[in-house]
């Protein structure tokens, strides 16, 4: 039987027995830690940026909801007076520069309870808050409590304008000689930290049925 040259056996020993050197260790693991630094940093900015779209997309949905909160609830406004808890009468819709009050139609009554389907609802700012107010009853007894439902926080401002007839404009309802009446328009502007001044013009309902 035939051996094999020593050399080749030597040289296949060798080839089967070499490994890595301690300096291509270091080597590959430098480059391997080089590697995955650059990418966790660049997954870490990915997941940052989502995280802040996702940050403005819920807070751009709470704006357009609280908008269209204000929207709906003038929207529905009812000709129908209060009484407040100290047993004055109080206008359908009684505001300031910086809130208003108002009975609205539409108070959902699925339970089909002997109550009325008009609600009070208001709005104003508190500290840098927008917050939704709603009363349980029309007529106030002087325990009646209100309930606030904050919409927006981050609110540098909140300013309210009211519109007759004709285009005369107030900065509060009613007027003197327009007690009786609801404003044809109302004009909101809010002021957001994140988006800057938002300015509506709200429509509202064209009826003189007193409620």
């Amino acid at each position: 039987m035939s051996r094999a040259p020593a050399f080749l056996l030597r040289t296949s020993l060798g080839r089967r027995i070499r490994g890595f050197s301690l300096l291509e260790v270091v080597v590959s693991v430098a480059l391997f830690a080089v590697i995955a630094a650059l990418s966790y940093g660049g997954l870490d900015s990915i997941l940052a940026a989502r995280r802040q779209l996702d940050e403005q997309a819920q807070a751009l949905a709470r704006l357009q909801f609280a908008v269209g909160q204000i929207e709906r609830d003038l929207r529905a406004a009812a000709r129908r007076p209060i009484r407040d808890a100290s047993g004055r009468s109080q206008p359908a819709l009684a505001g300031s520069s910086s809130g208003f009050e108002l009975s609205r139609q539409g108070y959902a009554n699925a339970l089909g309870q002997p109550r009325a389907e008009i609600e009070r609802v208001g709005y104003r700012r508190q500290q840098q808050t927008l917050q939704r107010l709603r009363w349980a009853v029309l007529d106030r007894a002087p325990g009646s409590l209100v309930e606030p439902l904050d919409l927006l926080t981050g609110v540098d401002d909140f300013r309210v304008r009211y519109f007759a007839r004709g285009g005369r404009e107030f900065d509060r309802w009613p007027p003197p000689n327009l007690q009786d009446e609801l404003p044809v328009r109302v004009e909101v502007e809010i002021e957001l930290q994140r988006f800057g001044r938002i300015r509506r013009v709200l429509e509202l309902p064209e009826t003189e049925r007193t409620l």
